[in-house]
């Protein structure tokens, strides 16, 4: 990619304002961006899947892309979300070894492609930039961990954090409450939260009730915060 063009200054602001790369001394970020290129993709559109060559970090520039694998009954799990400023493929610049899960396009999605053969020796450069980028990772794993402990609960307190989860995350503040800015079917709720397609219904009918989210079309909106968090943390729950 020519540095100079139009689209190429576009990406530097967007890796100097919203990634770890953005540390880097301007003339070094060129030459990353310079052999780098972007990539677009239709909703549904696989990205890439579980055990393909794990040679590149991407780059969320703008859409939605969710992190997903297949448990042993084939049913789809999805264990995470990801949008514009995000990163995917942290391990496989420091390891090189294949892709864990498959990535999918939630909706229209670019990103922006950086091969590991590139990056590395940058970074080994640049320690406190790699730093970054290996906090950035930890958080992951963090989270993963909390997702993982979070679905032995019951359905309601599940459901309650995982939303929750999301907000933190795609969460827009408005007159009514935190909107989630992420647009995703009931059965990929299910997937993220371990929960049918009909529990997950169930549940959000549950939470509407008792006056904590609203359902506005295919957008949810969090009306009451502490009530939810008060939900998600509650030690009994008959559903």
């Amino acid at each position: 990619m020519t540095t100079s063009s139009p689209i190429a200054e576009c990406i530097r602001l967007f890796l100097k304002n919203n990634t770890f790369l953005g540390g880097l001394p301007d003339n070094v970020l060129d030459v990353l961006i310079s052999r780098g290129h972007t990539k677009r993709y239709a909703k549904a559109e696989v990205i890439y899947r579980r055990h393909d060559p794990g040679d590149s970090l991407m780059m969320v520039l703008a859409g939605r892309i969710k992190i997903s694998n297949v448990n042993a009954d084939g049913k789809e799990v999805v264990l995470a979300f990801s949008a514009a400023g995000d990163l995917n493929g942290e391990m496989a610049v420091l390891d090189g070894k294949e892709r864990t899960a498959n990535v999918t396009a939630v909706e229209h999605s670019e990103v922006f492609v950086l091969y590991t053969r590139d990056l590395l020796p940058i970074l080994s450069a640049h320690p406190q930039v790699m730093l970054e980028m290996m906090q950035i990772l930890c958080e992951k794993l963090r989270l993963a961990s909390a997702i993982i402990e979070d679905n032995t609960l019951q359905m309601r307190n599940r459901t309650a954090k995982g939303l929750l989860r999301l907000a933190q995350q795609f969460g827009r503040m408005n007159k009514n409450g935190i909107r989630l800015d992420l647009i995703v079917s009931q059965s990929e709720l299910g997937e993220y939260l371990s929960l049918s397609r009909a529990n997950v219904s169930r549940q959000l009918g549950r939470l509407r009730e008792a006056n904590v989210i609203k359902l506005e079309g295919t957008q949810l909106i969090i009306t009451d915060t502490k009530g939810l968090s008060e939900i998600a943390e509650a030690t009994t729950s008959k559903y």
